[in-house]
């Protein structure tokens, strides 16, 4: 799994459709192209969507319909 802390803290985990991704996943972006995803950061601010990296450069995690989600919510 891809995790990284977030402004508040939280320890979050990148996803996928709801499912934790993993170093290495291979994912379509919104055009059709695959790239591999390598790590990320979680939002460093509210407004924030965060970062992911993969072996194609640095993206927002959208691109890829990626989230990142708080790994405890409570």
């Amino acid at each position: 799994m891809i995790t990284s802390t977030d402004y508040a803290g939280r320890a979050c985990t990148l996803t996928f459709k709801g499912q934790p991704v993993a170093e290495n996943d291979l994912i379509d972006d919104f055009r059709g192209k695959s790239a591999r995803i390598i790590g990320g950061e979680a939002p460093h601010k509210p407004a924030s969507s965060g970062k992911i990296y993969t072996n194609h450069g640095h993206y927002y995690p959208s691109v890829f319909g990626c989230d990142w989600t708080p790994t405890n919510k409570g």
